[in-house]
This record gives structure tokens, sequence and C-alpha cells, in this order.
């Protein structure tokens, strides 16, 4: 009698989904929501954020549920509470708000107040600035206001092949935007050092920054595609989505999961999945989900950075 052989239908590898090691909220981030949060619950009037105090739509959305509204100009707000952003601003905003009688709160990231305090040193030691950053950028914006307000010279800079259009003299002191990349910073010093005899360069990149860009990194060497979350103004968002590319695989910045573009993941096995430092758990828990079924993946193992 034949034997009839059946045979198993294939299975269906399921998806990979991995993490960074490091993904979402850095320390000066929570903090400035927080600062906001506990002013809302303690605080009698109207309370509004001048700009957004982080880059991230959905985190803003949160505090406005919450009681706390934006506006994008002093002249927008009318009494109660203002709250500067994480980024910081310049001290002619804030006596601008004093003048107009506004209750301040400063959430400015403490990292963000350390470039401040360096130009100042440098300033006083008689350096003009360069500052390694991304034109009209809120931090940026403030840290020029800051240096003005100081007296001192700055020149703004973004890019190696901007150096050479630049004036300098003898001396140049060198600071950075927090959210810069660290290739960048080193590749600009080194255009000046050919040109000025007399350069302090200090790398105020913040710490989380560099744990954010390391962990993308190493992500992006072990899976096929990986998806960056984060805010369209962030800029520490679209420099993990750049490092990403440039180890050679595909990278895509999206918001929330509504972006997400299933063609991205055709053939793909394994998804990578970071988010700048803007970006709140549950926006990476929604992508991650979306991802897998509709659940979390069983290693699910979410580490914001430590510094």
């Amino acid at each position: 009698m034949e034997m009839l052989m059946q045979r198993e239908a294939p299975r269906v590898q399921k998806r990979s989904i991995k993490l960074a090691r490091v993904a979402g909220f850095c320390f000066g981030v929570r903090r400035a929501v927080e600062m906001a949060q506990q002013a809302r619950r303690e605080r009698s009037g109207s309370i509004t954020t001048l700009g957004q105090i982080v880059h991230n739509s959905q985190v803003i959305e949160r505090l406005r549920e919450q009681g706390i509204e934006t506006a994008e100009a002093l002249s927008q707000i009318h009494g109660g509470t203002v709250i500067m952003s994480a980024h910081g601003v310049a001290p002619q905003v804030l006596q601008s708000a004093k003048e107009q009688g506004l209750d301040i709160v400063d959430v400015t990231c403490p990292f963000v107040s350390k470039v401040n305090r360096t130009a100042k040193q440098l300033i006083e030691q008689g350096y003009p600035i360069l500052l390694v950053g991304d034109p009209g950028h809120t931090e940026v914006r403030g840290v020029i206001g800051t240096i003005e307000s100081m007296g001192g010279s700055v020149q703004l800079v973004s890019r190696p092949e901007e150096v050479s259009a630049l004036t300098l003299g003898k001396k140049a002191g060198i600071i950075s935007q927090t959210t810069q990349l660290a290739e960048t910073f080193a590749q600009i010093v080194a255009e000046v050092c050919r040109r000025v005899p007399d350069v302090r360069a200090c790398n105020t990149i913040c710490g989380a920054t560099d744990e954010l860009q390391e962990a993308a990194v190493a992500l992006a060497r072990q899976v096929d595609i990986v998806i960056v979350i984060g805010g369209r103004r962030s800029a520490n968002t679209r420099r993990l989505r750049q490092l990403c590319e440039a180890e050679g695989v595909p990278a895509y910045h999206i918001e929330t999961a509504d972006d997400i573009d299933s063609r991205w993941l055709f053939g793909k096995r394994s998804v990578g999945l970071t988010a700048g430092a803007s970006t709140p758990d549950w926006v990476i828990e929604e992508v991650a989900r979306t991802l897998n079924d509709g659940d979390l993946p069983d290693d699910w193992n979410l580490n914001n950075p430590e510094r």
C-alpha cells in the first residue's frame, strides 16, 4: 500500500523587531515636561508655552489637553504664566516677558545652560565664538542672543565646508549646539585649526545625544531597516536617521505609527526602532505594536538615555 507523504505548510517567519539600546526622552525633555505639568497643577490662570517647549507634536498636544496652551510670540500672551522652551531663550526674551508682567517658568535644559556658560567663559578669555549649529533652531537663537548680550562676537557654522567663508582672526573659541553630530563638530574644529593659531574647542554636545547616536549606529548594523520616531522639527531625530542611513540600511523618519508605509517593510525580516530625545514612550510603543500585530515584542525593554 502506497504511503502518501503529507507536507507541512511552510511557516511564515514573524518579523523581528529590535529596539535600540536607548531611545526616546532625554533628561532635559522629561524635566521640561514635568515642570510644565507641575506648574499647571500649582498655578491658577492661563499657562502658555512660548513656542514648543520640546520638538514633539504629540507631547505638545497632550500638554494642551492638560490646559497648557502654546503661543509663537510673547505678543500673543496676555497675562498668566509663560513657560520658556527647554531649548533656552535669549536674555532679551526673558526681559520682555518680565516687562509684560508675566509669571515665568524657565525649563531650559541644564545642558543648554552649559553651552551659555561655556560661551561666557570663552568671551571673558578674549575668544570670538564659533557656534556649530543649525540656522534658525530655537537653541541656536537663544545661544546667539546670550552671546550678543554679553558683548561677544559669534559666527554660526553648520558644515566643515563653510569654514572657508568665515572671517577668522588669530583666536577662536568653538562651542556646539547640544544635538549636533560629534563627527561634524570634530571636522569643523579641524578646519578651523588649519587657519587659526589659537583655538579653544569645547564640545558641548550633550551626553544623551551621544548615547542616542551611538545606540542608533549599533542598531543599524544589526537590522534590514530602521524606523526613527520623532517630531519633524526635532534636529536630533533627523540626525539619527542620517546616521542609520550612513550605515547602508534604509532609514525612515516618522512621527507616529500612522506614517508607516507598508512598502518599506516588504522583504525585510528585521526592523530596528529608535527615537529622538523628545519622543515619549507611548508613541514608541504604539509604533512597536503596529509592527508586531498589535502586541509589544516579547523581549521589549525600552530604556531612555541616562544622561
